[in-house]
């Protein structure tokens, strides 16, 4: 099951089932009763005070309708990845949940992206053309124009509105059919609008609107890189193993024209970072085994030869 297509998975209402089947004797739930939990049939008779302007939104379906779809859906998500497995009529945490978690208390918001974005990558970096690969190419693909495009300081949108079109950018690497699309329409760049964030590579502008900033991703992936001075194009080599979709790494887009430049993506990534103060983007003393650092704007691009490594983060913290 492609993540983006059909558009009803939603990233958390994938942790509050896998909270559910923990909360249960054994992390194993029946199926039936677990939808029932998430997405209760009374549910569209206590939200009836707020349809009441529905006919007005075509967007918006039935809620008891799209509440049990949504759970449903977001199950089988998480089956596909390997989150939960179907035994008969129950639904069971497998090893993956279980391995990083007791107690459904732990299944955190920001605990549970990180290991949703470390199974989707291992698939891409691993399962390239497989079934595996089927499941995440969309949501990958994806991402990878977000990260490729350039001009990232400009909101990317479908098709409309002031910003870039995400549709034109599909073109530059899959062609001109729609077909071949990892986003064929703004039905499914809507779920992209929310996957994006959640795992941590981008930053919403609006509901229908993205900039790329992989920034709290790197930082989460990169925390056993060792602090200190790292040679720009060894950075990007740990980047391309960490986040398949950045420079060099196995589902990335970007190739340079010049062989010298940040992905549009990770520029703005380390610009990110360096705001925030986990590294510092000292400027080369020679044109000599030097990276371009640039976000599109004439003028305000910075060569580099090296990257000063200083995550502020605790032990505590550590993923």
């Amino acid at each position: 099951m492609p993540m983006l297509n059909p558009p009803d998975i939603l990233p958390e209402a994938m942790r509050y089932l896998v909270r559910a089947v923990m909360a249960h004797r054994g992390a194993r739930c029946p199926k039936s009763e677990l939808l029932e939990l998430v997405a209760p049939g009374g549910l569209a008779e206590a939200m009836k005070p707020l349809d009441s302007d529905r006919d007005a939104d075509p967007d918006i379906d039935n809620t008891g309708t799209s509440g049990r779809l949504i759970a449903d859906r977001s199950l089988s998500a998480l089956a596909a990845l390997g989150f939960v497995e179907l035994a008969g009529t129950d639904v069971a945490a497998t090893e993956t949940v279980l391995g990083r978690w007791r107690t459904a208390r732990e299944v955190t918001a920001a605990s549970f992206s990180r290991l949703l974005r470390s199974r989707i990558w291992h698939i891409a970096a691993t399962d390239i053309g497989s079934d595996a690969d089927a499941r995440v190419r969309d949501l990958v693909d994806a991402l990878a124009v977000l990260f490729a495009a350039r001009q990232p300081l400009r909101p990317i949108e479908f098709e409309a509105g002031p910003g870039r079109r995400f549709a034109e950018a599909q073109t530059q690497w899959f062609g001109p059919k729609k077909s071949d699309w990892p986003v064929t329409n703004s039905t499914q760049f809507l779920p992209f609008c929310r996957w994006a964030p959640y795992l941590g590579l981008a930053q919403p502008i609006s509901g229908r609107s993205l900039v790329a900033d992989a920034s709290r991703a790197m930082l989460e992936d990169l925390i056993d890189l060792p602090h200190g001075r790292i040679r720009a194009a060894e950075f990007i080599a740990h980047c391309g193993k960490k986040l398949p979709i950045s420079d060099d790494g196995p589902r990335s887009l970007w190739k340079a024209d010049d062989g010298q430049e940040f992905s549009p993506g990770l520029s703005m990534s380390l610009h990110q970072l360096e705001v925030a103060g986990h590294l510092t983007l000292p400027t080369a003393e020679s044109d000599t085994d030097t990276l371009v650092v640039t976000l599109g704007v004439p003028g305000e691009s910075t060569r580099i030869s090296h990257i000063d490594w200083h995550p502020r983060i605790s032990g505590k913290e550590r993923p």
